[in-house]
Order: structure tokens, then C-alpha cells, then sequence
């Protein structure tokens, strides 16, 4: 079964695991720069809240998890949580992993206060049910150029000024210019429709011109690049790792 113009649109595909299975490569740069990351900074007395943005069904969430787990030599507990726009991924990852939370939610309209009311934001709540004013680490791993391509620049301004609001680390997985170039002719060619705010994008470019542009604006808001991981997964894309100036 093929996915759905929105699925293609939104990246939220139903097959993912499928073609992604272990990440066995993203997840050992993970644990080798978290593992160097908790050593320099004071362990949280209580449980580790992660958030991983654009969770899918979670089994990459559930890797996530545990390998926080390990490098924080598991005390104190890691409390997950999965956010994702699709609701029926949720609901397959709350069935796989019950101890996982799963939320589902669009981040472009989660992110606009202006029209959002905390009482109505799905990670607010979150948040408020677990008694905390942020997580300890956020992962949004390959899901910003859908929010670039659907919002526009403004919208993954908006985006990023709402992650960096919420975490103490954030780490990030960037899609180069070219993957942009060929998810818009993907749209086209599999469900006929285009990215109206793609031709006026002015974050873009090849050879870095792109991440350095996120890159910068998330530094901008109070966040240290603290790490860049030298490898690259299967994908071709390093992990970014960023720590709240403000809280850590």
C-alpha cells in the first residue's frame, strides 16, 4: 500500500521502519556524543524527560531512550515521550511501547502562539502532567525540512524558537539542499501537488549553505553547539548537538 499525498507531504510515512530499520549507525553516534555530553554537565536529580519530535511509531524513540538510559547509567529513570502529526503512528506506538507516552500534534500549529492556547498544546500539557518547566533532552531527528518546506522560513524560525524554549539539549538531523530538491519532486511526481513556500525559501543551499543557516539561528536563541558528529549515518546526514545556555 502506497502512501497518502498527505503522508508524502508531511514525511510521516507508515512504512518508515521498513526502509530505516536498526539506525544502527545513528544510534552508536548518539550514544558516543550523549555519553561525552553527560559527563560534562551536572546529572538531573530526578527522571530524564526526552521528547523525540517526529517520533513515527517510536521504535526509534524506544532506541533513543535506552540509550540514555546507559549513558546516565540508568539512575536516575528516563520518561519518554513521542510527539508526531500523524495520530494513527501514535497509536501504533503506544501499543508496541505502552511505557513510551505518544502525543500527536503539528508542530508548525503548536509552535504559533499567537493562535495556540497552552491549554491546547499537546507538549504544554505534557508537560504540566509531568511537573516540569522542560525537557532534559529533545530530538528532532530528519523531520525539519518538512516543517521548513510546509512553513517556510518563518514557520521553522517559529518551530525552532519553540524547541529551544523547551530543552535543555536538542539535537537535530539535518536534510541537505538536495534532499529538499528531490522531497519536492517526490510531491510532485507521486501526488501531484507542490510546496508553495518552497521557490521563496531563502535558508538554502548546497555545501552547508542550508544547516549552517538553522545552525546559526538556533545558536541565536540561546543554545551552545556544543557537538557535531564527524561520521555521518546511512542517510548522509550528521547529528547536531545543542545545550540551553540559559539552564545548563
Amino acid at each position: 500500500m502506497g502512501e497518502s499525498n498527505e503522508q508524502v507531504k508531511h514525511g510521516n510515512y507508515h512504512n518508515y521502519y521498513k526502509f530505516r530499520a536498526e539506525d544502527s549507525i545513528r544510534a552508536d553516534i548518539l550514544q558516543q556524543h550523549l555519553a561525552a555530553l553527560w559527563r560534562s554537565c551536572e546529572p538531573p536529580a530526578g527522571p530524564i524527560h526526552l521528547l523525540d519530535v517526529g517520533c513515527n511509531s517510536g521504535q526509534f524513540t524506544a532506541k533513543v531512550r535506552q540509550i540514555v538510559q546507559q549513558v546516565s547509567k540508568g539512575t536516575p529513570a528516563v520518561c519518554a515521550v513521542g510527539l508526531d502529526i500523524d495520530q494513527e503512528l501514535c497509536d501504533r506506538g503506544s501499543a508496541e511501547y505502552p511505557d513510551i507516552e505518544f502525543i500527536s500534534g503539528n508542530l508548525l500549529e503548536i509552535s504559533n502562539r499567537e493562535e495556540m492556547k497552552p491549554m491546547d498544546d499537546p507538549i504544554e500539557r505534557c508537560m504540566k502532567t509531568r511537573d516540569i518547566e522542560q525537557f532534559d533532552v529533545i530530538c528532532c531527528f530528519s523531520v525539519l525540512m518538512y516543517v521548513h518546506l510546509n512553513g517556510g522560513d518563518a514557520g521553522l524560525r517559529r518551530v525552532l524558537d519553540y524547541l529551544c524554549s523547551k530543552g535543555k539539549f536538542l539535537i537535530i538531523e539535518l536534510q541537505s539542499w538536495q534532499k529538499y530538491r528531490d522531497q519536492v519532486r517526490r510531491l510532485k511526481r507521486d501526488a501531484g501537488e507542490t510546496y508553495p513556500l518552497y521557490t521563496g525559501l531563502e535558508w538554502r543551499g548546497n555545501g552547508g549553505a542550508l544547516e549552517g543557516c538553522i545552525k546559526s539561528y538556533v545558536q541565536s536563541n540561546g543554545m551552545e553547539l556544543v557537538a557535531e558528529s564527524a561520521e555521518k549515518t546511512e542517510f548522509d546526514r550528521q547529528l547536531i548537538f545543542f545545550k540551553n545556555k540559559r539552564t545548563i
